[in-house]
């Protein structure tokens, strides 16, 4: 009892508590001002360590000395009359409190504090190629037209990496797509699309703004700073009409309930708009299921989505996605992710390894695991139109039952409209397209394969306008050489020899092709030697470079198109715009039956532009395209 008495006399209790408070203090102040310099995190670590080591030296330093009015005595040298402890304590009480004061500040302004959007340092890589399941009520409104704003409209803005590496962004931005999948199933919301919202990724917008160029009646936004084992995600929704905070939270966590956080965020943002969504979507309704356990395996995941989506280093996509489901064999997911990658990455030009032969057992083990993943029924739908000779009408079975697992799947419209496009119905693939522009109007890819159904179809200008609209953007399309012969028949040959040369076309080759194009009356001198001579790998990509067999079929050697040995499934072949007359020969005819396009014909007829002849022949009208103006 005597010694507890002596460190009150002494003070040493009041300055345990002062150290304390004054240390939280210091803590909370450096953890929101450090992430603004980009400061490592050692440097937070390091001053925890070093307050908490200076803890007990301090109580020691408060037992063995006294304040004075002389100044710091030792505490055996100050006698009873001399001893101000009374009056130091005193002090003591009223640091403590204020301190206390300032830490309830620091700590509400944090929470509640009203926040611009912060501007990202990083940049995307790549254009968005989205295939993740994403949604808008509708597409944009004609030019000079006003569109009403939902009230229950929502858009996910790309949540701002905060963490000091900046490699960490694949992770903010995977928690805010994971967001935007689980709102999308929210009943009477509409979310607006993924590749809409992650346009405005490091533009300093208001949410204002950003509300009245989406269509959008709130905005998600927020930070993520992942450090160690923990992560912070600071998240607030904004009214974009009045630019007020209808909720703001932040979560401070250990990574293994990063599940439950999303799950508390989709929450709260029902919860907030829960008088204008009324009973369609009451927040218990709100799920998010922690479908793997393995957080290395989650995070790998995260970072295999986001290349996929963007289309870059996709065989590292494919790498990390077969680490996801090692790491985790029950991972539904992660199977998904495998087989959505490689059901598309042999078409970008990589074929190191045999990617086809991988999308199956990929999609039906993740569909074992969960039956209800549309992407699992997309990729099996890709996965059959990538066989030497396909079975279309499996492939559009399998198309629709991705469809009907998730009617808001903009990408597995997408894949349809291409079995279409090989089909030759140019009408449905077109439909099938609009579809997912209504699903997400800023699907680059959607509009690029649209522009190539107007281009099959003999609609010359509407093809070369949207292909511009790619070109615009900074990207050279996939496919993007099918409309040179557009840009020649259009008589801009300088644009198409532009195009050639950015496909590292040779430029005799190219001197040729350009020459044939403009004169198809004359049969190019020495063309096949020329275009033997030519990379065989180079010809060989169906990604962004020209084939060797488009490189035959515009100098009309029709035979070497049809006898290719590097044809594999290539019907959309068959309907280029060609000023020959391609569609009237022999080879256009093996191409098709060779693709497996004919035995869909015989069961399911032909497309409009296509008639009967005899019991076993057909024959097909050409594009006709009007002569170079």
């Amino acid at each position: 009892m005597n010694f507890l008495a002596e460190l009150k006399r002494r003070n040493v209790i009041r300055m345990a508590g002062l150290y304390l408070v004054g240390a939280w203090l210091i803590i909370q102040i450096a953890e929101t001002l450090l992430p603004i310099f980009h400061t490592p995190d050692w440097v937070l670590q390091a001053l925890v360590v070093l307050l908490a080591i200076g803890f007990i030296p301090a109580l020691v330093f408060s037992w063995v000395f006294e304040l004075t009015p002389e100044g710091l005595k030792r505490d055996a040298e100050v006698t009873p009359e001399q001893s101000i402890a009374s009056q130091t304590g005193q002090r003591m009480d009223r640091l403590i409190f204020a301190g206390l004061l300032a830490l309830i500040a620091v700590i509400a302004a944090d929470r509640y504090w009203p926040r611009d959007k912060p501007v990202e340092t990083t940049d995307t890589a790549g254009q968005t190629s989205a295939a993740a399941t994403t949604t808008v009520a509708d597409a944009p409104p004609p030019a000079g037209t006003e569109m009403a704003i939902d009230p229950n409209s929502i858009a996910v803005l790309p949540f701002v990496n905060m963490s000091a590496d900046a490699d960490n962004e694949y992770f903010s931005d995977g928690i805010s797509e994971e967001l935007l999948n689980v709102l999308v199933r929210v009943d009477g919301l509409s979310v607006a699309s993924r590749t809409s919202s992650f346009a405005y990724k490091g533009r300093e917008l208001s949410a204002a703004k950003i509300g009245e160029e989406l269509k959008v009646a709130h905005v998600l936004e927020g930070s993520v700073r992942k450090s160690g084992n923990r992560v912070r995600i600071t998240a607030q929704l904004i009214d974009t009409a009045s630019d007020r905070h209808l909720w703001s939270e932040t979560f401070d966590r250990e990574l293994t309930d990063i599940f439950a956080i999303q799950d508390e965020i989709a929450k709260a943002i029902v919860a907030a708009l829960r008088e204008s969504l009324g009973e369609k979507a009451p927040a218990a309704a709100v799920v998010v299921k922690a479908d793997t356990e393995n957080l290395q395996a989650y995070d790998l995941y995260l970072k295999a989505r986001e290349l996929f989506i963007a289309r870059t280093d996709l065989s590292e996509s494919v790498r990390l996605f077969e680490q996801v489901v090692a790491m985790d064999p029950k991972f539904a997911r992660g199977w998904e992710g495998l087989a959505a990658v490689t059901s598309v990455v042999e078409s970008w030009g990589i074929d190191d390894r045999d990617y086809n032969g991988m999308v199956v057992p990929a999609a039906e083990r993740a569909l074992q695991l969960d039956p209800s993943l549309s992407m699992a029924w997309a990729a099996l739908a890709m996965a059959e139109q990538n066989l030497d000779q396909s079975d279309w009408a499996r492939s559009l079975e399998l198309s629709d039952k991705a469809i009907a697992a998730d009617a808001k799947n903009a990408t597995a419209y997408l894949w349809r409209s291409i079995a279409w496009l090989n089909l030759g119905f140019f009408d449905r693939a077109l439909a099938d397209q609009d579809q997912c522009l209504r699903i997400d109007p800023a699907y680059g890819n959607c509009t690029r394969w649209k522009a190539l159904a107007l281009l099959f179809a003999g609609e010359i200008d509407q093809a070369l306008a949207l292909f511009e609209v790619g070109v615009a953007a900074g990207f050279i399309p996939n496919r993007s050489s099918d409309f040179v012969p557009a840009m020649v028949l259009r008589g801009n040959t300088l644009a198409a020899r532009l195009m050639l040369d950015k496909l590292k076309v040779s430029p005799p080759l190219n001197d040729l092709l350009i020459a044939s194009l403009s004169s198809p009356e004359i049969s190019p001198v020495n063309a096949a030697t020329l275009i033997q001579e030519e990379s065989d790998a180079r010809l060989r990509s169906s990604g962004v470079s020209l084939t060797r067999e488009m490189a035959y079929l515009w100098v009309g050697d029709f035979d070497r198109v049809a006898e290719s040995q590097y044809l594999d499934n290539y019907s959309l072949l068959a309907w280029q715009l060609n000023p020959r007359a391609w569609r009237n020969s022999s080879g256009f005819k093996r191409v098709l039956r060779r693709t497996g396009v004919v035995d869909y014909w015989q069961a399911h007829g032909l497309p409009p532009q296509c008639r009967p002849v005899g019991e076993d022949d057909f024959e097909c009208a050409a594009a006709a395209p009007p002569k170079a103006r």
